[in-house]
C-alpha cells in the first residue's frame, strides 16, 4: 500500500526571517565607505595639516603620499590649439604634438589660483616640462602633459613669504585648496588623473 500525499496541500512559501531592511541598511553602509575610500584616495590620504610646517611636508614624499587631483582631458584634436595658448617653447610644443599624435601623452587642463590670498608663483614639473606661473585669485589654466596618470611637482619659484604660497586648483569635484608651502626647497607632490 502506497501513502499519496493529499491532493490539496501544496508547499506553503516561507516568509523571510530577514528584513528587507537590513539589506538596505547593508547596502548603504557599503556605498558609505566606498565614497570615504575614495574621498581619501582623490584628497590625499595621510595628510596631516596640523601645523603650517608639517603640512607641507606630509606632501612631499614618496608615491604613496601623493595627492591625487582629477582633471579634464583636452580633446586631441584641439591640441595645438591648447598648445599655442601655453608657455611652451615653439620646439617644445612640436614635441608635445607629436607625443599627442603618437597616443605617447595627454593634454590636461590644470586651472590653479591664490587659494590664501599670499600671491607668488610656482613652478609646476611635469615629467621633462615645466611651467612656471603667477598666482592670481582668478584662475589660470596649465597645459600639462601626461600619460594616463602622472606626476606633477609643485616647487616655489620663488622664496615664499611667511605665509607662505597657497595654491589651489580646479579639478573635475570643483576647487581645492592645496597645502601650503613654506620653504624654498618644498615640493608638493601631486598625482594627475585625465578624465
Amino acid at each position: 500500500m502506497q501513502n499519496k500525499p493529499d491532493p490539496a496541500w501544496q508547499p506553503q512559501p516561507q516568509t523571510a526571517e530577514k528584513s528587507p531592511n537590513l539589506r538596505l541598511g547593508l547596502i548603504g553602509m557599503a556605498a558609505c565607505v566606498l565614497m570615504a575610500g575614495a574621498g581619501l584616495h582623490f584628497y590625499g590620504a595621510g595628510k596631516n595639516t596640523s601645523g603650517p610646517a608639517l603640512g607641507a611636508e606630509s606632501a612631499t614624499g614618496n608615491d604613496s603620499q601623493r595627492m591625487g587631483l582629477p582633471l579634464n582631458v583636452i580633446a586631441p584634436q584641439n591640441a595645438a590649439q591648447a598648445l599655442a595658448g601655453s608657455s611652451f617653447s615653439a620646439q617644445q610644443q612640436a614635441d608635445i604634438l607629436a607625443a599627442v599624435k603618437r597616443r605617447d601623452v595627454r593634454l590636461v587642463a590644470m586651472p590653479v589660483y591664490d587659494a590664501t590670498g599670499a600671491g607668488g608663483m610656482i613652478t609646476l614639473v611635469c615629467g621633462p616640462w615645466q611651467q612656471s606661473v603667477g598666482l592670481t585669485a582668478r584662475p589660470t589654466t596649465v597645459i600639462l602633459p601626461i600619460s594616463m596618470s602622472g606626476h606633477v611637482d609643485i616647487i616655489p619659484t620663488a622664496p615664499p613669504g611667511p605665509a607662505g604660497i597657497g595654491s589651489g586648483a580646479i579639478t573635475v569635484f570643483g576647487p581645492m585648496p592645496l597645502p601650503v608651502l613654506y620653504k624654498q626647497g618644498d615640493t608638493l607632490a601631486l598625482t594627475v588623473i585625465a578624465q
